[in-house]
């Protein structure tokens, strides 16, 4: 018979192994996703030594609006009963009663164009240093993205495109296998996504990024003046 001592030292040792094997062993994230108008298909597959973990999206069909419909006519005929039933009863719904001479409401804070200036400066350098580490960081075995785009406003269309062609020219700097597709659409409104990306991570190498940009003094101060200002 093992002591409560014995378990416990058990127990630890355990705990630790799992620990090291989450934070030293690869972790393969595979994504198959496309969104076309409202409807989003695919699947998310995340493995871990011999686990697997596996999510399936499906478009929604029409088949499933028929019962909805049904569900809601049945609500609403009993909510038109109860309300014929209250009627009868003659039944009133008290109002609510302002409080608003009796509560006193707090000034809702707003940030100044001058915190915002300063927040941008402060983040800038470490956000970007922050994003260099983590794409040096991930093994991109394949990953492909397509996008079809669209705003209300076509000059809001143009600019997005700027954007985006400089995020995606960006990743594409740093890594080879990655290709995309982008396609502004200005005479539409539109978002229409497909993503199939391979990425292998290990965990250990983001601890020492992710703690470089939270003691960073930028972000050290952008943390406090949010506090000191919404708290």
């Amino acid at each position: 018979m093992f002591t409560a001592m014995q378990v416990v030292q058990v127990a630890a040792l355990i705990v630790i192994l799992l620990a090291l094997l989450t934070l030293f062993c690869a972790i393969d994230l595979i994504v198959d996703v496309k969104k076309k108008g409202q409807d989003i298909s695919g699947r998310v597959v995340v493995k871990w030594l011999f686990l697997s973990y596996s999510r399936f999206f499906y478009p929604s069909g029409a088949e499933s609006s028929a019962p909805k419909k049904g569900k809601d006519a049945g609500k609403k005929e009993e909510m038109e009963k109860s309300g014929h039933v209250s009627a009868m009863h003659g039944e009133t719904v008290p109002e609510e009663k302002s409080t608003d001479g009796t509560k006193s409401t707090k000034k809702k804070k707003e940030l100044k164009i001058k915190d915002l200036v300063k927040i941008f400066l402060d983040v800038k350098k470490p956000l970007l240093r922050f994003i260099n580490d983590v794409m040096c960081n991930l093994r991109f075995r394949s990953c492909r993205c397509a996008v079809t785009f669209g705003l209300p406003d076509p000059a809001d269309t143009g600019v997005l495109c700027g954007f985006l062609f400089g995020i995606f020219g960006s990743l594409r700097h740093y890594r080879q296998n990655f290709s995309y597709f982008l396609e502004p659409r200005f005479d539409d409104k539109m978002l229409d996504i497909e993503l199939i990306a391979d990425v292998r991570v290990r965990i250990y190498r983001f601890i020492f990024i992710f703690l470089r940009f939270a003691l960073d003094r930028g972000v050290l101060r952008t943390g406090w003046l949010l506090v000191r200002t919404y708290r």
